[in-house]
C-alpha cells in the first residue's frame, strides 16, 4: 500500500499537537501556580493555584522588620543647604584643606619629636620616610597628648598611643580621638645624620618640632 502522507506533514502536525498541549499546560497548571492566574479553575480545583500565595526565599537586602536610624535629615530638593549627614561618611571643617611637606634633618645620636595642632575628629592623610636610609632607619612613636589648658580633664600624664616601631616609613590615616597635640617621636637609629620626609594633608591648626635631643642632651624643648 503507498503511504500518501508526506514526511513534513507528519512532523508539522505532531509539532501542532505539542504546542496545543504546552498552552494547555501554562494555562492550567503554570498561570495559577506562578502568578494566581486561574482562567480554567483547574488551578483552584487542583489546589496548585495555593503555591502562588506561598512566601519566596528571602533574598539579599530584604528588609526583615529591622529598622536602620540614620542621623539624616528628609530630604529636600529645593534646599540651599544640607547640614545632617550619615554619620562617618561626611564631616564638614571650618578650616582650609592644608597640604605640605616638612622635611627634618636629625643629628646622629638624634632624636626629635614633631606635632599638628588638631581639633577632635579632624583628620590627616600621611606619609613618611627616612631620605637617605642606610642601617636600621629609626625608631618612631606616634601618639597625642592634650594641651596643658585641657590636661586637667584627663588622667594625670594622659597620652595615647597609635603606632610605633622601627624602620624607613610609614603612611596611613589618622583621626584625631581628641583636641591637642598629635604627632611623631623619632629616634636616629643609623650611623651618621639623615632626613626626615613627612607629607601631610588634612585639617590641623598649626605643626611645631616640640623637643629635640642629641645623645641625651636636650637642645630644645617647647612647652604645650
Amino acid at each position: 500500500m503507498t503511504n500518501d502522507v508526506k514526511p513534513d506533514s507528519t512532523i508539522t502536525k505532531r509539532l501542532i499537537v505539542s504546542s496545543i498541549g504546552a498552552a494547555a499546560l501554562l494555562v492550567a497548571f503554570v498561570l495559577p501556580a506562578e502568578y494566581g492566574i486561574d482562567p480554567t479553575g483547574v488551578g483552584e480545583l487542583t489546589g496548585v493555584k495555593a503555591l502562588s500565595k506561598t512566601t519566596a526565599p528571602a533574598k539579599a537586602g530584604t528588609d526583615f522588620g529591622q529598622t536602620m536610624n540614620f542621623n539624616i535629615e528628609k530630604y529636600d530638593l529645593e534646599a540651599e543647604e544640607i547640614n545632617q549627614s550619615i554619620r562617618g561618611l561626611l564631616k564638614l571643617e571650618d578650616k582650609v584643606f592644608k597640604s605640605e611637606t616638612i622635611v627634618i634633618d636629625l643629628e646622629d645620636l638624634g632624636e626629635m619629636e614633631h606635632k599638628f595642632i588638631m581639633k577632635q575628629n579632624s583628620s590627616l592623610l600621611y606619609s613618611w620616610k627616612v631620605l637617605n636610609a642606610k642601617g636600621d632607619g629609626v625608631f618612631y612613636e606616634f601618639h597625642g597628648h592634650p594641651s596643658t589648658a585641657d590636661a586637667p580633664n584627663y588622667p594625670d600624664g594622659f597620652e595615647q598611643a597609635y603606632s610605633k616601631g622601627e624602620g624607613f616609613g610609614q603612611s596611613g590615616t589618622f583621626t584625631a580621638p581628641f583636641p591637642g597635640y598629635h604627632g611623631w617621636f623619632f629616634m636616629n637609629l643609623e650611623e651618621g645624620p639623615i632626613k626626615i620626609e613627612i607629607t601631610v594633608s588634612g585639617y590641623y591648626d598649626e605643626h611645631k618640632e616640640m623637643h629635640r635631643a642629641v645623645d641625651g642632651v636636650v637642645t630644645n624643648k617647647v612647652e604645650f
